[in-house]
């Protein structure tokens, strides 16, 4: 495989979206069913020509991983939405340049939401107190699909909260919005997926790719503390976090030491330990 493949799902995912609305179809729904179409062609190409083989064995997390797409990615999403939705449902700010060009909002919004998604990410890795939160996501030791979405509720809502509300209250529309979030998905799910999904290097600076979040899940610290992009790699250029990843992505993965505790109930509970930390901190 090359970076065709990368580019193939990538751009096909949006194309799809795209056709599916000039058809006339919801654009949520739309989204909703190209991104599950697309996770289940990762799902076919790990099975078939898996980056690692020896990922494809259960980890003993797999009811784990499900549970924490429901009660982690999928309630977190939503939530953060619905807040952010709520709370910034009238744009507090006419500034949003809806007379521009289509494609130029979509680029203004994912330069405006990654900015706080980016000091969101950070800070969960910078600030030891809030790591509780995070901690889940860097706890395993492989990449595939269904890592993408182990991650707290609390962690992704908030970045969704943050995000989703800094372009509302700026006055962007719902359609950029959901363009942006279009992105995002691609994005996230072939980030994890474990496929040799190659891509320049041109690529890697601009893009989060593949090869440049598994860098970020190295279980080398410095590694790790590089690459908070998760859409765009912009602002990790202009606050010198960004690493250019090597032609082969990172195989060793994961956090030294692990604190995660193994029963997916202690994993709900991770944020407890973010609580302690900040309010019975001795």
């Amino acid at each position: 495989m090359t970076g065709g493949w990368w580019a193939a799902i990538f751009a096909g995912g949006l194309g799809a979206v795209y056709a599916a609305i000039a058809l006339g179809q919801s654009g949520e729904l739309s989204l909703a069913a190209v991104t599950v179409g697309a996770g289940i062609l990762l799902l076919v190409m790990e099975r078939a020509s898996p980056q690692q083989p020896a990922w494809r064995e259960a980890d003993g997390q797999w009811w784990h991983d499900i549970g924490h797409l429901i009660f982690g990615f999928a309630l977190g999403t939503f939530g953060g939405t619905w807040a952010a939705q709520r709370v910034f449902g009238e744009a507090a700010f006419a500034v949003w340049p809806a007379s521009w060009p289509f494609i130029v909002q979509i680029v203004i919004g994912l330069v405006v939401a990654e900015f706080f998604t980016y000091w969101q990410h950070r800070a969960v890795h910078s600030v030891p107190a809030l790591w509780h939160l995070h901690a889940l996501h860097h706890s395993t030791t492989r990449m595939t699909f269904f890592k993408t979405t182990r991650i707290h509720a609390i962690d992704i809502g908030t970045a969704t909260f943050l995000w989703t509300g800094s372009l509302l209250v700026l006055g962007a529309p719902v359609p950029v919005v959901l363009w942006v979030t279009a992105f995002g998905n691609f994005a996230a799910t072939t980030q994890h997926a474990n496929v040799p999904l190659h891509t320049p290097s041109w690529v890697n600076a601009l893009v989060g790719t593949p090869a440049v979040h598994w860098l970020h899940h190295s279980i080398d610290k410095r590694e790790g503390h590089s690459n908070f992009g998760m859409n765009v790699m912009l602002w990790d250029h202009v606050f010198g976090t960004f690493i250019r990843p090597d032609a082969s992505p990172r195989e060793t993965l994961g956090i030294v030491p692990d604190h995660v505790p193994p029963s997916f109930l202690g994993q709900l509970a991770m944020p407890w330990h973010t609580v302690r930390a900040l309010f019975w901190r001795t």
